[in-house]
């Protein structure tokens, strides 16, 4: 019987190629693509996938994400341990090698979008974070640790990449301009002075010609629930393509769905689920958008994120009442601030908002105690995200373990599913660590092996 299931899971996991075979590294053979699209689902492990599949399921949408070409699996290990940031994940994608957390890009290693743009391609990214994230930045800045985001923000500006769309004004512009850089420079002016245009609101097409520097909000972009009539990722992600197409060179494009992340963190099924279809819609309206002959389409994740479980209770379908994010409600509560009043007096300014928000008519002691003892807005939104998943029959990895997570808050050494369709997507068969990709992106984008 061991045996047997051993060979089961090697079945599921290695596919076609056989069991323990690695993925990527085999130097597959066929055409190469001309186009390279690669998604990635910020903390997008395999509940957070059960709950968006289950939620789109109950809502009678079919999810593109459970008909890839293939489908293989990424271990989330970085240079020193198992569980990795966004960072690091990255920058292996971008230089092919393995680095530590919090780092963008690797020593004496060009970043992915300057080599690609040395050999003729047309290269871009759109997220729903700040441009200068720790996904992102990798693709096009070196820098030692993901916080110095005005540092990474003038080197995007130095890049000057055909599309680079997202969040994250504040980077770009001094303090007393509305931004939040330490030092007197307007990013925005110079990037302006030298010829990008810069985008405070979107509208598509994109304009043609010059590169373009789309800042859409102070920082991130909001969740699916909270984004009102602003820009859709799956627009943001076709314009892209679209402004990518016109420069009539291969062209290689990242789309980040980051506030899958951001949502897990703070213990929030709702948006997780609602972002994890957002991301869904976005791969399909990619496919859709591209020539599936030439262009090499993968979804993939950095790592997993506070583990979310559907119990025997759940109530997927119900996530319909919700009307609000957890960041969202946490806000409208604490306007900032800790709580110094009594538990009773949380309870009553509480209650109308997440009533509103998320149809919760009831806090539980053990909920205003964790709200109470509080003391950032990160434990805040987890605190209250505990209760409102609760609602719906969802939880998550333990409410302490992830406040003693004071590194990576959260991030599991879970593997991650990746997915691929068009030329070379059967390369991803297998069981493979973020470094194989970036080596395997350079293969088939015609680039020089990275060094390992």
């Amino acid at each position: 019987m061991r045996r047997f299931h051993g060979f089961l899971m090697c079945l599921l996991i290695a596919g076609a190629h056989g069991c323990g075979s690695p993925a990527v590294e085999r130097r597959a053979s066929g055409a190469l693509p001309t186009n390279v699209v690669l998604l990635v689902g910020d903390g997008f492990g395999v509940g957070a996938w059960t709950l968006a599949r289950e939620w789109a399921r109950a809502s009678g949408v079919e999810t593109v994400l459970d008909t890839p070409e293939a489908l293989g699996f990424l271990t989330p290990h970085y240079d020193g341990g198992l569980v990795t940031d966004s960072a690091a994940a990255s920058t292996a994608w971008s230089a092919g090698r393995l680095v530590p957390r919090f780092t963008i890009g690797a020593d004496g290693k060009a970043p992915l979008f300057v080599d690609l743009a040395n050999a003729g391609w047309s290269c871009g990214f759109v997220t729903t974070m700040r441009v200068t994230h720790a996904t992102p930045a990798p693709f096009y800045a070196v820098t030692e640790h993901r916080d110095n985001e005005d540092e990474i923000a003038a080197q995007l500006v130095g890049a000057r990449l055909p599309v680079a769309i997202g969040g994250g004004a504040r980077h770009f512009l001094p303090d007393g301009d509305g931004g939040s850089r330490g030092d007197d420079r307007n990013l925005v002016h110079e990037a302006e002075l030298a010829g990008i245009t810069v985008l405070r609101e979107f509208h598509a097409p994109l304009p043609p010609g010059a590169p373009v520097l789309g800042l859409l909000a102070p920082s991130h972009l909001p969740h699916e629930i909270d984004r009102g009539d602003g820009p859709d990722l799956p627009e943001l992600a076709v314009a892209a393509i679209r402004r990518l197409q016109a420069e009539g060179r291969p062209w290689f494009l990242l789309v980040e769905e980051g506030s899958i992340d951001l949502a897990a963190h703070d213990f929030d099924a709702p948006s997780i689920a609602f972002d994890g279809v957002r991301l869904d819609r976005t791969v399909r309206a990619v496919l859709d958008a591209t020539d599936r002959a030439t262009t090499l389409v993968i979804v993939t994740a950095d790592h997993a994120t506070s583990n979310p479980v559907l119990l025997e209770s759940a109530r997927p379908e119900s996530l319909g009442v919700v009307r609000a994010s957890v960041r969202a409600m946490e806000q409208q509560i604490f306007e900032g601030e800790s709580w110094n009043g009594t538990p009773d007096g949380l309870e009553e300014k509480a209650l109308p908002i997440v009533d509103r928000g998320a149809g919760l008519t009831h806090l539980s002691p053990e909920d205003l105690d964790r709200l109470v003892a509080a003391t950032n807005a990160y434990d805040r939104a987890a605190a209250l995200g505990l209760a409102v998943s609760r609602r719906f029959g969802i939880t998550f990895l333990p409410y302490d373990d992830l406040l003693r997570s004071d590194q990576v808050h959260g991030h599991t050494a879970d593997l991650v599913p990746i997915r691929a369709w068009g030329p070379r997507a059967q390369d991803v068969r297998g069981v493979a660590d973020h470094a194989r990709i970036g080596r395997w992106l350079r293969e088939v984008t015609r680039l020089p092996a990275a060094p390992r």
